[in-house]
């Protein structure tokens, strides 16, 4: 029930957010959208960002659901880099959930605790899971320079989208997308074989 409940919030969230923007979506807002009342949303989320943060946690989590999927043997390494590939173009087309991060890391550089602690542990979590899915992909060994390159791989991301929500990236995104594939395909296991030696 709680989770439906949540769910329910959040669905809400992204829908006022898409019609007044991040700095017009208010918990009042929220709540009517969702069909609850503000005490009722206060007794699952406490703020604003609060709610913003799981609902920008939902949607790009894409990582986390990567990694499980790929333990259990569900891809290989073709059917991988083509699963991270789509992937990517819909991480790319996810406007609303791009601009919630951004806005939430704003926030988390100007003090908010309770958010930079969610930052922390999260990209934490996205580098960690990255790092897994690289070994088990390119079936290789633990290196010193996984987590670096799984940690690059994610703020190149995070820059594309940046980019791509300040209007100011020229290069289409087909390019992007194959030069991506290029670095899946040739460029990483270059890389790690490399270092493995």
């Amino acid at each position: 029930m709680i989770e439906k409940r949540k769910l329910r919030i959040l669905n809400a969230t992204n829908r006022v957010i898409s019609q007044v923007g991040i700095a017009g979506t208010t918990m009042r807002k929220i709540a009517d959208e969702a069909g609850l009342s503000t005490g009722a949303l206060y007794h699952h989320y406490k703020s604003k960002e609060e709610i913003l943060y799981d609902a920008m946690d939902r949607s790009l989590s894409v990582s986390t659901r990567m990694a499980e999927e790929t333990k259990q043997g569900k891809y290989s390494r073709t059917e991988a880099i083509e699963q991270i590939e789509r992937d990517l173009k819909k991480r790319f087309n996810k406007t609303d959930e791009n601009r919630i991060q951004f806005y939430l890391a704003q926030e988390a550089m100007l003090g908010n605790e309770d958010i930079s602690l969610k930052f922390k542990e999260k990209y934490q979590s996205w580098i960690g899971h990255v790092e897994d899915l690289l070994q088990r992909i390119y079936e290789t060994e633990p290196t010193r320079h996984n987590k670096a390159l799984a940690s690059l791989l994610i703020g190149s991301i995070d820059g594309i989208v940046m980019q791509m929500l300040l209007g100011a990236n020229t290069v289409d995104m087909d390019e992007i997308g194959e030069v991506y594939h290029q670095l899946l395909v040739k460029g990483i296991p270059a890389l790690l074989e490399q270092w493995s030696e």
